[in-house]
């Protein structure tokens, strides 16, 4: 140990008074020189493991060189009069920092001379068959070394095509490389999977195998002959027993009493004549199915076992792939993928978790003892069929594959709350708040500002809901018809009682409620109807909440009517109005952003477009029929926008 060959030193040191005692002092120094350039080696050369990487306290003690070749140098000039942020933005919700945007122009450059010189396999514009867009997420982490110089690492989620070793060109490593042995303990995801594969071959011989084949034929004939022998020998037995009633019948009238005894005595016997009859079928066709069955259990006895053994591998391969995922966070803990996900709802990784460019990126700058400073993640190329991808926007790091994994590597660190549960805190709950557009004994209409939530959430109490509660406390029922979603302003109808709130709910059930929506949208119409019908089922996509996709086998209906009102050449801009006919959650912004909709975002979307003031989609016309007075009610409010 270091520290001890420190302690030794220190004590000869006093003693010294020799000759001889300076001597072994000399070489005990050499020693412990030997032993600590030992020490350095062995763990720089555990830092290029990904199977077993060095913690960072280790790294702050020194042991550990903080040059790293995946470490692009920032400029000085770019950024000594930038100020930088003085906490890790929300992983899930944030606008890059410039310096961050920065580092995604130059890995943008990089991009495109590498996909035209030798990423050339990879076609980042295309679209695959299996309906998956050929883009793909990169993303940068600005850092701090210790020199107090500040670089970025770049990285990309998954993998591309024809790269196995995507340091080659300055990217971080994958957390787990399966082509590689692992180092720490020996795991080979390939020898395992060789062997597997060795028995699928082995399963699929048996299966074919031509005698197991005729073996199987000739077993379901002896079945089907079974089948039709035992058939007949029942049908007889039922015709024979029903000759046998009305023999009986027509016998009891005609024999006297004892004769009768005598003649019913005869019935029984004929009777289990036939028992025995069916009994015997059974006992014969048993027998020739065993003998069937016995020649083909040579073949089968050997599959199940085969195939039993194969789950276990699979399983237990599965569960050792998943341990070689392993994540750390500032304070030097590491976890795998399985305890990770443990407390989520499927209590399991999803596919693809750890393989992000976000958790890619922590966990090199915790391996080469950088300070993370900011972050950033964009799309290149070509947006898959079913999700909303723009190239080059910005997007936050995913929810179903990171939020848990990133809550583990960002523990320790100094990370800004999310700032979708601070939304509102700040405003008075009351009705002032609230522009009321038309209220009487029933119904109320209010224009319900941006950021504001229809009803509470999980986070946030404050909403259109608890002002009119609080404000209308003797009023009854769910109060709201219909909601908004919170970065949409617009009318907002309101019922003051249960009756009144069935009866304008039938009316949006039976879409009998017009409704208008105005957007202005990021770019212009180039080829493209000015007027038209959108149809683009949706449902919720799991593994990025609270984001919708378009999903044809399991989605929802949603339709949307479209009209362009205006258009800003000088701004490239467009402004619509949506008519929506039925009304799911980001219909509008679904249908607008969607490549296979409008393809053009709406401004302000921070979910499928790119952040502004904000969200520019406003309901800004509502008709009805009253639920007392049944007269046609039309609320408009102009858009401010």
């Amino acid at each position: 140990s270091p520290h001890r060959w420190h302690d030794v030193l220190t004590s000869l040191t006093i003693m010294a008074s020799s000759p001889v005692a300076l001597s072994s002092l000399l070489l005990i120094h050499l020693l412990f020189l030997s032993s600590a350039a030992f020490a350095f080696s062995t763990i720089t050369k555990l830092s290029s493991s990904r199977c077993d990487v060095p913690t960072p306290t280790a790294m702050v003690r020194g042991e550990i060189d903080n040059e790293d070749p995946l470490l692009t140098t920032i400029p000085i000039d770019r950024y000594q009069n930038v100020e930088l942020p003085s906490v890790f933005a929300y992983p899930h919700f944030y606008e890059p920092h410039p310096i961050a945007k920065y580092a995604c122009d130059q890995v943008r450059k990089q991009i495109k001379t590498l996909a035209t010189d030798e990423w050339t396999q990879h076609n980042f514009f295309s679209q695959s068959d299996d309906d998956n867009g050929a883009g793909k997420m990169f993303g940068v982490l600005v850092v701090r070394a210790d020199n107090g110089s500040l670089g970025y690492l770049k990285a990309y989620s998954g993998s591309i095509t024809g790269v196995t070793h995507s340091e080659q060109y300055g990217f971080c490593h994958t957390l787990y490389n399966r082509f590689e042995t692992c180092e720490r303990t020996g795991f080979s995801y390939l020898a395992e999977e060789a062997e597997l594969n060795k028995m699928n071959l082995r399963i699929e011989e048996l299966e074919n195998d031509p005698k197991r084949i005729e073996l199987k034929t000739a077993l379901y004939a002896v079945e089907e002959r079974a089948m039709i022998s035992l058939a007949a020998a029942k049908t007889q037995q039922k015709e024979q027993k029903k000759k046998r009633q009305v023999l009986r019948e027509q016998m009891r009238e005609e024999l006297s009493p004892e004769d009768f005894v005598v003649f019913e005595a005869d019935l029984a016997q004929e009777s289990a004549y036939y028992q025995r009859k069916v009994k015997q079928v059974k006992a014969a066709n048993t027998k020739e199915l065993k003998h069937s069955q016995a020649s083909l259990d040579e073949f089968e006895i050997e599959l199940q076992e085969l195939k039993r053994r194969r789950g276990e591998k699979s399983n237990s391969l599965q569960s050792q792939t998943l341990q070689q995922y392993q994540f750390l966070n500032i304070n030097g803990q590491r976890k795998s993928l399985l305890p990770i996900f443990a407390d989520t709802p499927l209590q399991r990784p999803p596919p693809g978790a750890g393989d992000c460019a976000a958790p890619k990126l922590l966990q090199q700058a915790f391996v080469s003892g950088f300070k993370p400073i900011a972050m950033a993640e964009f799309w290149y190329g070509d947006s898959p069929l079913l999700e909303v991808r723009k190239h080059n926007f910005y997007y936050p790091a995913c929810r179903g594959r990171c939020e848990p994994i990133l809550r583990h590597m960002l523990q320790g660190m100094n990370v800004e709350d999310n700032p979708l549960d601070l939304v509102g805190e700040e405003v008075e709950s009351n009705k002032s708040l609230l522009d009321i557009v038309f209220e009487d004994e029933f119904i109320m209409a209010v224009n319900k500002p941006n950021e504001m939530l229809s009803t509470p959430g999980r986070h946030q109490e404050y909403s259109v809901y608890t002002i009119i509660k609080e404000s209308y406390p003797s009023a009854t029922g769910p109060l709201l018809v219909h909601r908004l979603d919170m970065s949409t302003s617009g009318v907002l109808l309101i019922a003051k009682d249960k009756d009144s709130h069935q009866i304008l709910q039938e009316q949006f059930i039976n879409r009998t409620v017009k409704k208008r929506y105005t957007a202005l949208l990021e770019g212009l119409f180039d080829n493209r109807e000015e007027k038209g019908f959108i149809d683009l089922p949706l449902a919720l996509d799991y593994l990025n909440r609270p984001m919708q996709k378009v999903d044809y086998n399991e989605g929802k209906a949603a339709q949307t009517f479209y009209e362009v009102v205006d258009t800003d050449l000088e701004k490239n801009r467009t402004k619509v109005h949506f008519y929506p006919r039925t009304g799911r959650t980001h219909q509008l912004r679904v249908h607008a952003a969607h490549e296979q909709g409008l393809n053009i975002p709406i401004v302000g979307d921070d979910i499928y477009g790119q952040r502004d003031e904000r969200l520019h989609l406003h309901a800004d016309f509502i008709e009805f029929l009253h639920p007392v007075t049944n007269k046609t009610m039309t609320f408009s409010v102009k858009a401010p926008f």
